[in-house]
């Protein structure tokens, strides 16, 4: 697997920590994020047949999604904070062996209950995955910043590329086999996953702690649960609904006796003083901007094809199929840092995004497909020439010990940014045709907004 001009995977290290280096880690970890990333949008085409077969409603058909996700993103910052301490090789495994069990649990699973729980356990898998994958990735490359922007550049290709075919194989293993199938996919994956990080991947180094931080751990879970879930309901029942206000409230009272605990402790799940670094905030930052703006247009952009234009799910398929580019600028990302330096990409990709929004300005029911196909184009572009870069940054600003601890830091925020941008960006096309296309084309102009002050943060702060 390589591309032309470049090296192949297995020669990417300058010096194996252990046989086949990085190329090995490579494979390895992104058989975990495969499966992480097939199941976030796998499910999505399955949900009328799972709704039909386990008698369940919107309510029962939405958990399915949303304990995934809150899952996720609520285990994350523990799941960084056990690998540092642990190991990543050891967490990353383990995550895989979960991931795998639930995937079999939802396979077999007899309700809907039964599945929304084992989905749970599936997030729980995810978040031992992410963060500890891009670790081994970070700690494979010893240091060398250009051999670690290829490498993460190959990782998300893989991820984008699996998240662009999950519907299709989604769509095609629940009309051949059934809905099932889609779960019984993990199994073989996890399983290849775990053999070669047993096989080939090196641990890394361990944070020497004397005690776990209970209180750390168990308020960041409730910080991140309250935040995502609030979020998430927001977007369903409207931002000053009183119950959403409570979780919100809720949130901020537990982020602020964690930031206190954190200040406190000796040895602490998240050390403060990761956010006195400018490089690793500004990253943090922009990796939420980046979610909230991107999820949160392809939201937009499915709804508006399909209730504004009236395409069919198959059509609205095909109208995103651009996005397939992001896996080659996703490479490209990784000789744009090594000619310049990682800042480069980020700030251009950032540029890109804007211009990909700013495009968009003004379009309603009747705009062509071919004045939007560009913008789609050139958000593919963006994203994917700014994010390895981006994640190539965070892991760089940080010790290497702590490298999973800042990963999982990264991917709390854009978890949390995703779902902000979904929630946020749905509640403005709410309504009839001619209103959601007026409120797509302002979530456009706003995505416009946020991507420039991005830029803006990029050239001051990386």
């Amino acid at each position: 697997m390589s591309t032309a001009g470049s090296t192949t995977l297995a020669e990417l290290a300058p010096a194996p920590r252990r046989s086949a280096g990085i190329g090995w880690t490579l494979a390895a970890t992104s058989f975990g994020f495969i499966v992480v990333q097939l199941d976030v949008t796998i499910v999505n085409v399955a949900m009328p047949q799972i709704g039909k077969d386990l008698g369940a409603g919107v309510t029962g058909l939405q958990w399915i999604v949303d304990a995934y996700t809150l899952a996720f993103a609520a285990l994350l910052l523990t799941a960084g904070s056990f690998a540092d301490r642990f190991g990543s090789r050891r967490v990353f495994s383990l995550g895989l062996v979960l991931f795998g069990l639930a995937s079999l649990a939802c396979a077999v699973a007899p309700s809907i209950g039964v599945l929304i729980a084992a989905r749970a356990a599936q997030g729980i898998g995810a978040a031992l995955i992410l963060p500890t994958s891009l670790s081994l990735l970070s700690h494979a490359c010893a240091g060398d910043a250009t051999a670690r922007t290829h490498a993460i550049g190959w990782w998300s290709a893989i991820g984008g590329v699996v998240s662009a075919a999950g519907p299709v194989v989604g769509g095609v293993l629940t009309s051949g086999l059934g809905w099932r199938s889609i779960f019984f996919v993990n199994l073989p994956i996890c399983a290849v996953g775990l053999w070669a990080t047993r096989r080939y991947v090196a641990e890394t180094v361990r944070v020497a702690a004397k005690r776990v931080d209970i209180a750390g751990q168990v308020l960041a879970i409730f910080a991140l649960f309250f935040l995502t879930h609030s979020v998430i309901e927001a977007g369903v029942l409207g931002w000053t609904t009183g119950s959403v206000l409570a979780g919100f409230a809720i949130a901020a009272v537990v982020i602020a006796a964690f930031v206190f605990t954190e200040s406190r402790v000796a040895a602490p799940m998240i050390p403060l003083g990761l956010f006195r670094n400018k490089a690793f905030s500004a990253s943090v930052v922009l990796g939420v901007v980046m979610n909230v703006t991107f999820y949160g247009m392809i939201f937009v952009l499915s709804l508006y094809f399909q209730n504004a234009k009236g395409y069919t799910p198959t059509q609205t398929g095909f109208a995103l199929l651009p996005f397939v580019v992001i896996m080659v600028a996703n490479l490209a990302s990784g000789r744009l840092a090594k000619r310049y330096s990682p800042r480069v990409p980020v700030i251009a990709g950032f540029l890109l995004l804007a211009l990909s929004s700013a495009l968009l300005h003004g379009i309603d029911e009747t705009t062509p497909y071919l004045r939007i196909l560009p913008s789609l184009l050139l958000m593919a572009i963006g994203a994917g020439i700014a994010t390895p870069a981006l994640i190539s940054r965070t892991l760089a600003s940080v010790d290497p010990e702590r490298s999973a601890t800042a990963s999982a830091i990264l991917g709390a925020a854009r978890q949390v940014g995703s779902a902000i941008g979904i929630a946020l960006f749905g509640a403005l096309v709410a309504g009839l045709p001619a209103q959601l296309a007026a409120g797509a084309s302002f979530s456009f102009d706003l995505s416009t907004a946020f991507r420039l002050a991005g830029v803006l943060l990029a050239v001051l702060c990386l």
